[in-house]
């Protein structure tokens, strides 16, 4: 999993990094366009187009035979049961386009959450740096510094506030310019762990947290390699904030956005592109 998010992660910023100057709702539905053109394209190779189109004859007999019989019970309790069977027959005939396109497409939602979730760190505004320890903290705790790849603007504000029954280790930090910046936390005793950050508005890959090896957590957070199983730290997190769109007045999370304009655009170059959906 975390060479695929390597992968995954340059062909994603080879994609969105040129777009990062463009308004973020335009991006979303630019990738909703893309989106609905492969799901198209997946369902007309990957179904049986005629009997999808048989079934949905058939669901539609079924719904007419209903409402024209609705004052005699057997007969609307047999059109139910075709109807049922019929459902069921579409369901079945969709399942492979649906089986094809859920697996990337999960993978690229998590590449597009890491650019557009997260919102950045705002020069001068203090957050939190927090590191999940596996165990109990030893006498010295871990320590935190920073190593930008600008400049040295983003430091930690004293030693870090340990809590016993979290397990977890917090630190204040302030940044004050914008750009790419590296935490690095050292436990005592064992090699540093960098966990990258980035200050700023704009479009950018952020990950609010660095966790370990398992595949939901690599699925949700795959910016960054996985924590080694044998450190002493589980996880370090930013306290990113969570980034919204405006969409008619609305602040929408960008996943919503795209995907009721994906199903928009599905709806609307079906009957173009000949495909029965």
């Amino acid at each position: 999993m975390t060479t695929l998010n390597a992968i995954l992660g340059r062909v994603a910023d080879a994609v969105l990094s040129p777009l990062a100057g463009l308004p973020p709702l335009a991006v979303m539905l630019a990738l909703a366009f893309v989106t609905a053109l492969v799901v198209l394209g997946v369902m007309k190779v990957a179904s049986n187009q005629a009997k999808m189109a048989a079934a949905k004859r058939r669901i539609h007999a079924d719904l007419l035979e209903m409402r024209l019989y609705n004052d005699d019970v057997r007969a609307l309790l047999r059109a139910q049961g075709s109807l049922l069977r019929h459902n069921g027959a579409y369901l079945w005939l969709s399942l492979l386009p649906l089986v094809i396109t859920a697996l990337p497409l999960t993978l690229a939602i998590a590449q597009v959450q890491s650019w557009y979730g997260y919102a950045g760190l705002v020069p001068g505004q203090p957050t939190l740096v927090t590191a999940d320890l596996r165990g109990p903290a030893p006498g010295v705790l871990p320590t935190l510094d920073a190593r930008s790849l600008v400049d040295a603007s983003l430091a930690p504000e004293g030693a870090g506030i340990y809590f016993p029954s979290l397990q977890q280790v917090v630190w204040r930090v302030v940044p004050r310019t914008t750009g790419a910046h590296v935490l690095r936390v050292k436990p005592a005793g064992a090699p540093a762990l960098e966990k990258a950050v980035y200050v700023g508005q704009g479009p950018a890959r952020r990950s609010p947290s660095r966790e370990g090896a398992d595949f939901v957590t690599q699925l949700l957070y795959p910016s960054e390699p996985p924590v080694p199983g044998d450190s002493p730290v589980a996880a370090i997190r930013v306290d990113y904030s969570e980034r919204s769109l405006t969409v008619l007045g609305f602040e929408l999370h960008w996943l919503v956005v795209y995907l009721a304009a994906s199903f928009a655009f599905v709806l609307a170059l079906r009957k173009p592109l000949g495909v029965v959906i």
